[in-house]
């Protein structure tokens, strides 16, 4: 999965909770990207596409829910 989907993502949930975080484009990026690699090594792995979802959503998210 594209790292701007997960971007796109990140900045609509922070912005949707009133997060600070939500213009910290270090902060976005860095949760983006460790998320497409997430995927992309979950889906080398052999995991089906839900599933490497799923895991990169874990990374993304991590903490903030």
């Amino acid at each position: 999965m594209d790292a701007n989907y997960y971007s796109s993502y990140l900045r609509a949930y922070l912005t949707d909770a009133g997060d600070a975080r939500k213009d910290d484009e270090d902060f976005i990026s860095s949760r983006a990207d460790a998320a497409s690699e997430e995927y992309e090594v979950q889906r080398r792995a052999g995991a089906p596409p839900p599933c490497a979802q799923e895991m990169a959503m874990a990374v993304l998210m991590e903490g903030l829910e």
